[in-house]
């Protein structure tokens, strides 16, 4: 009865974080250690033996083991750093299974070619969103040979020299 009336001022309290369901470790910032024994056990063993319980845990422990916290702010950071880094894995794996792929060479996008295909502003400029960049620089080396060779003259069809008899004033042999 007087265990359950004080549990407020001694029970450890779950840490406030995102990874709830990862973190076992109890926060002892504002629990205040009870630790008890019986007269008995003190004159039998002693007091530096395992006859100390502190209130909350199931067995008799010597006092410096009753007075520590093994599963508070320590194995909370282990803890957080493990739930981090797995939440950091999994972010990635969901990353990479979303990545892009190339519709004519089936590599997958580079990170630059896939930033540049969904942000709006550079999207215009992207050409067809669908190939990589590779793909694309085919497709850009393409249109500028086609470009080049549409604005280029066309060659003279009767062999005559050009240039020759053209002018205004012809020479006469």
């Amino acid at each position: 009865m007087l265990e359950a009336a004080g549990r407020r001022c001694w029970a450890p309290r779950r840490y406030e974080t995102y990874y709830r369901e990862a973190i076992t470790a109890k926060d002892y910032s504002q629990a205040v250690p009870v630790i008890c024994t019986t007269l008995e056990q003190l004159q039998e063993h002693g007091a530096g033996a395992a006859v100390w319980r502190r209130r909350g845990r199931a067995h008799e422990q010597t006092l410096t083991d009753a007075l520590d916290n093994p599963d508070g702010d320590a194995l909370y950071r282990c803890q957080y750093a493990r739930a981090d880094a797995e939440h950091a894995r999994r972010r990635a794996a969901e990353r990479e299974a979303r990545r892009p792929v190339c519709k004519r060479c089936g590599t997958k996008f580079t990170d630059e070619r896939w930033e540049e295909v969904t942000v709006h502003r550079t999207a215009v400029r992207a050409g067809d969103t669908s190939v990589c960049g590779p793909c694309r620089a085919d497709d850009v080396a393409r249109e500028e040979a086609a470009r080049l060779q549409a604005a280029a003259p066309p060659e003279p069809q009767d062999g005559s020299e050009p240039g020759r008899g053209r002018g205004w004033f012809r020479w006469r042999a």
